[in-house]
């Protein structure tokens, strides 16, 4: 074998071994150990409530008394369980206009959910006294009134709800609540 020949199959053999030994270290590098591990990043359903949530406050920060802005960061609060907060935002709303029917219905509902189902039941007596034709606080009055086991109380406002608009949804919500109170009382 000639002089070239072997300074060939050298080169070879010692670029083949860099090789291997590159890819094992490589390999070492990307597996994971205990100490390395990273928790997945936040969920964006989670990201886009926190990204909403500073968008709002900032603009309630330029004008603080937009009640549609306060409302929108209510119902934030609302729809992700965060009914204190929700309580919060709604008690400003009614500081600037407390005939507000729709921010009163839903200011009862998170009472409610906070445990304070007597003060949610008087709050929303106040939603169907200021306006005896919203539908859905005579539903959410009925929802609360049955969840507090005041069935007949209950059945006297789901049947306000059902009245005003028995084929809508709210009017069905009503309808299906009134049929499960009746199933349980008899």
């Amino acid at each position: 074998m000639s002089e070239l020949s072997k300074k060939i199959i050298l080169g070879a053999v010692i670029i083949l071994v860099v090789t291997i030994i590159l890819i094992k270290v490589e390999q070492r590098n990307n597996s994971i150990s205990d100490n390395d591990y990273t928790p997945p990043p936040v969920p964006l359903d989670k990201l886009s409530l926190d990204t909403k949530e500073q968008e709002l406050k900032k603009a309630i920060a330029e004008d603080p008394n937009n009640r549609d802005l306060l409302f929108r960061l209510g119902a934030l609060y609302f729809e992700s369980d965060r009914f204190t907060q929700a309580i919060e935002v709604y008690r400003k709303i009614l500081k600037i206009n407390e005939k507000d029917v729709d921010t009163l219905n839903d200011l009862g509902l998170a009472l409610h959910y906070t445990g304070q189902s007597n003060e949610a039941i008087k709050v929303l007596k106040q939603a169907t006294t200021f306006n005896p034709l919203h539908q859905r606080a005579w539903l959410s009055l009925g929802f609360v009134l049955a969840s507090t086991g005041r069935a007949e109380e209950a059945k006297n406002s789901l049947n306000r709800a059902i009245n005003l608009n028995p084929d809508n949804p709210v009017g069905k919500e009503a309808r299906r609540i009134l049929g499960l109170i009746e199933k349980n009382t008899g």
